[in-house]
């Protein structure tokens, strides 16, 4: 085979690949292939072999049934509908624009523990745990006191299962897991960031340690509160009480699947 049929070949390979990567199976799809002649199991097993953005709505399942589709694949469609692809599992909120902005997770650049230095003041020691975040301003900026963000989850049972017990982490992206985990906003606590300046950082207390007890996670009484609406079966929207300027943060406050640790925050500043 000469040099310019190999290329040629290898460049078809790659913009196939791109073209079947980026494929997304809708309801319009569904009644596509049945036209085309596909049969029940070859529209099930690419459903379950592609990403999905399905109408699960009353009208949206009723032109499945009026185009024939069978009872078998509807009940697929409205299952995969609860189950968003895992490029859009997380937290957005809407920026200047009007779009619609996922808040990457930013992660804990260290810890910072005063044990030492509660001990030369008493013989009890009376620690805080504090975790740390670089820089004094977050990249997530809104401009409203009273913003709205969308959680969106995708619990997958056997992904999840197979994380508990050990079996790696299939599925789940590494900085993405609390969607796979856990099911509600319910499970995400919402602070108010201490800005330290100085050292070009923000930090927040998640346990405390004294001569007596100790415990993890943030203090209840820290905890800003905020109202959730059920749009769908995996997706909420959650308006914090107002809110002044500040740095903010949404923390995990789960089960920490086995293998996992908690070491990210979803932050965002309000000006």
């Amino acid at each position: 085979m000469n040099p310019k049929s190999l290329i040629a070949i290898i460049l078809f390979c790659i913009s196939s690949y791109i073209v079947t990567a980026q494929e997304v199976i809708t309801n319009e799809s569904i009644i596509q292939m049945m036209e085309l002649g596909f049969d029940d199991t070859m529209i099930i097993d690419k459903i379950y072999t592609s990403d999905v953005k399905f109408d699960a709505t009353i009208a949206g399942l009723g032109k499945l049934k009026k185009a024939g589709v069978s009872t078998e694949v509807i009940s697929l469609v409205m299952e995969k509908s609860k189950q968003n692809t895992k490029s859009k599992t997380g937290i957005y909120f809407v920026n200047e624009d009007g779009e619609d902005k996922l808040i990457q997770p930013a992660v804990f650049s260290g810890t910072n523990d005063n044990k030492v230095a509660q001990r030369l003041v008493s013989n009890l020691i009376n620690s805080k745990q504090k975790a740390r975040l670089p820089r004094t301003k977050s990249n997530n900026v809104i401009k409203t006191n009273r913003p709205e963000f969308t959680f969106i989850f995708n619990p997958a049972t056997t992904e999840v299962d197979n994380l508990q017990n050990g079996q790696g982490n299939v599925g789940i992206g590494g900085l993405n897991w609390w969607f796979r985990v856990a099911s509600n906003p319910n499970e995400f606590v919402l602070v108010k960031l201490k800005v330290k300046e100085r050292q070009n950082l923000r930090e927040v207390i998640t346990g405390k340690s004294s001569y007596i007890s100790s415990s993890e996670g943030v203090d209840p009484k820290l905890a800003i509160g905020f109202d959730i609406e059920e749009i769908e079966g995996n997706k909420f929207k959650v308006t914090p009480t107002s809110l002044e300027p500040g740095e903010y943060a949404f923390l995990y406050q789960g089960q920490v699947p086995q293998g996992r640790q908690n070491q990210s925050v979803f932050d965002f500043s309000i000006q």
